[in-house]
């Protein structure tokens, strides 16, 4: 089988499912491939590209491991280091140090604990001028999704294993609003919502899974939902990574917060 830097992830452990082991033996980062679920709603989104600078590797080493298992490569080889920048490096070219703020949410993660709020009022803090630089061990994709569509460009910076740099500045007027996907639903439009429905609910609990599972079993979990039915998710927190995913698959969702670790999300079309 023919690939290249944009081969997708689930093509290659579709093809030969010694493909899993191969790419967790590059990166612990990759360890969640070896979980199903994780598996069937991640692989699929995610190239080789992608998955080199998640795990702070390159499409080369991606290349050796896979070519022992059948794969043949259709490009010339690219040296890593030209798969660094993104396209829309062009952004920061004139960008002055003193005007580059550094987040560190390696600790962050570390602890479990999801930096997303931190992040985004880092960036609700940042002058017109100024980059954020987020200091990480991997390139965060859906934070790059979702900044993207709110106006923001992104340069990615892989300095070394473990260790990765992006940057964030805005390119447009376009303001992120918190409040697009936070808590701003009464319980009266809820009621409104749940009655509509009827009986027609199904429930899930993840309040006891860890990221990103929690991500993966909704999302594992909306195709075989009927138009007619309503998903009631019982999480810690609001998945404010999951409301992207959600918009392009056309659902809507309301948010009830209970109390502290005690969440309920409503999914519907």
């Amino acid at each position: 089988m023919y690939i290249n830097e944009n081969t997708k992830i689930s093509v290659l452990i579709n093809f030969n499912p010694k493909s899993v082991d191969a790419i967790v033996s590059i990166s612990n980062n990759f360890d969640k491939l070896k979980i199903p679920i994780l598996r069937k709603v991640l692989a699929s989104r995610v190239s080789i590209k992608q998955a080199a600078k998640i795990g702070g590797s390159s499409v080369d080493e991606f290349y050796s491991k896979l070519i022992p298992l059948g794969f043949k490569i259709k490009e010339n080889t690219i040296n890593s280091k030209k798969n660094l920048v993104e396209p829309s490096s062009n952004h920061f070219q004139e960008i002055n140090e003193e005007n580059v703020v550094d987040l560190d949410v390696r600790e962050m993660l570390k602890a479990g604990k999801d930096p997303f709020n931190v992040i985004m009022n880092a960036l609700s803090n940042l002058s017109t001028n100024s980059v954020l630089k987020i200091i990480n061990t991997f390139e965060p994709t859906p934070l790059i999704s979702i900044l993207s569509k709110k106006g923001y460009v992104h340069n990615t910076i892989v300095i070394e294993k473990q260790l990765v740099h992006t940057y964030f500045k805005k390119d447009s007027a376009i303001i992120f609003d918190n409040k697009e996907i936070s808590d701003n639903n009464s319980s009266e439009e809820i009621t409104i919502v749940l009655k509509s429905f009827g009986t027609n609910i199904k429930e899930l609990d993840v309040r006891h899974l860890e990221m990103p599972l929690p991500m993966a079993m909704i999302l594992n979990e909306l195709p075989s939902l009927p138009d007619d039915y309503i998903l009631l998710v019982n999480h810690k927190k609001v998945p404010k990574f999951l409301f992207p995913e959600l918009a392009e698959r056309g659902y809507q969702w309301r948010i009830q917060i209970i109390s502290e670790n005690n969440v309920k999300l409503f999914i519907f079309k």
